[in-house]
């Protein structure tokens, strides 16, 4: 079966890379024919490593130069960026053949091209953005003028995904948000890279390390990690928090740490290909995201028996977590919360090791190999 993935770039190293990565290299290694597509990345390498029989190409479509032009000059050429990304991927698609095509929510703007594809190959959209923040709606109130032009935004938008075969969401909640625009939808959860042979043993009492993981952006709350751990900072004297992600917002949280000055209890590091030796060096994982498609980060941390303090945000927490048992759920946005809780575990080791050890056993049904039978039975399904 031929198989060809969609998506803008693969040159960071973040969590949809490393799930795209991780999906492809399985499928690859048993037997599958894959190519990988992208359209923006030009000749930046690869974040991750993939296998050798994987086929590779880039679009030379480029659409985030466009911000720099004067607005005539861009819109020009937005027109010409769209006639060679449909003429390019025709190429890739007329020499590949592909059975299946497959693409992701956060080209929802470009679904429009990969649909007018000559081609009788299937079409599924993985949803990595929630459709309820893919949805310009929200970002105005209901008086706002704004707001109807919003709507019809994304009615533009959003009825092109009626045009694919299958949408695959990673949580029942989003799922549910998307059957509004198309009749098919399945829940199939990201796999984990890596589920840790043995237990991870750790001596609590020499690490002391909270550890945060994503993109240095709004969306993954980092300020507000920040805030709380800000709150209890001189109660837990031993302990620091280190985050680990790349990202505009980096000035902005280093100046943060700055004014609280806990430039020696909070630290940011670069992006990392081998953040599960993080997770084995730490004690608790962080996962402050005001909102989230399916926050990655979760299982692996929780692979490597670590237990997890969350916001209650769509999508993906209360999906993980089982408040109390493997891990903390708080009141989405409550930083006065965030920091009790994990306070309440730094003070209580032996229910922090034993809660970790519930979420590792929770975490097992995210195994690669359980992950990818459901994504080889959707792939039989709809090419029967």
């Amino acid at each position: 079966m031929k198989l060809l993935y969609i998506t803008k770039s693969f040159a960071a190293k973040a969590g949809v890379e490393r799930v795209l990565s991780d999906k492809m290299n399985w499928l690859a290694e048993h037997g599958y024919d894959i190519m990988l597509v992208t359209y923006e990345q030009g000749n930046h390498p690869d974040a991750f490593t993939l296998h050798p029989s994987i086929k590779r190409s880039d679009l030379d479509a480029r659409f985030f130069k466009l911000s720099s032009l004067p607005e005539l000059k861009r819109f020009t050429q937005f027109l010409r960026l769209r006639k060679r990304f449909v003429d390019n991927l025709q190429k890739q698609v007329d020499f590949f053949r592909p059975d299946i095509i497959i693409t992701t929510t956060y080209q929802l703007k470009l679904l429009d091209l990969i649909t007018k594809v000559k081609t009788n190959a299937k079409k599924v959209l993985e949803s990595h953005i929630a459709c309820y923040k893919a949805k310009k709606t929200g970002d105005f109130p209901s008086y706002s003028l704004l707001r109807f032009f919003a709507k019809v935004y994304d009615a533009y938008f959003l009825k092109r995904v009626s045009k694919f075969d299958q949408l695959v969401a990673l949580t029942k909640g989003d799922a549910n948000d998307w059957e509004r625009y198309i009749k098919s939808v399945l829940v199939i959860p990201n796999p984990i890279t890596f589920y840790p042979e043995k237990n991870v043993t750790r001596q609590s009492e020499n690490i002391h390390r909270i550890i945060a993981v994503g993109r240095l952006n709004e969306q993954k709350g980092f300020d507000l990690l920040i805030e709380a751990f800000s709150k209890i900072a001189n109660k837990c004297p031993k302990w620091n928090v280190d985050i680990f992600g790349d990202g505009s917002d980096k000035e902005k949280l280093l100046n943060m740490i700055s004014n609280y000055h806990m430039e020696s209890r909070v630290s940011i590091y670069p992006s990392t290909s081998d953040i599960y030796r993080e997770y084995c060096k730490s004690d608790i994982l962080v996962l402050s995201s005001r909102y989230e498609g399916y926050p990655l980060v979760l299982n692996e941390a929780m692979s490597c028996s670590l237990p997890c303090v969350a916001f209650r945000c769509k999508y993906g927490p209360e999906d993980a977590i089982t408040n109390g048992e493997n891990g903390i759920l708080v009141t989405n946005g409550d930083t006065a919360e965030l920091a009790e809780s994990i306070l309440w575990l730094i003070n209580h080791n032996e229910a922090r090791l034993l809660m970790g050890d519930k979420a590792r056993h929770s975490s097992a049904k995210y195994k690669k190999d359980l992950i990818m039978k459901e994504w080889v039975e959707l792939f039989d399904s709809i090419i029967r």
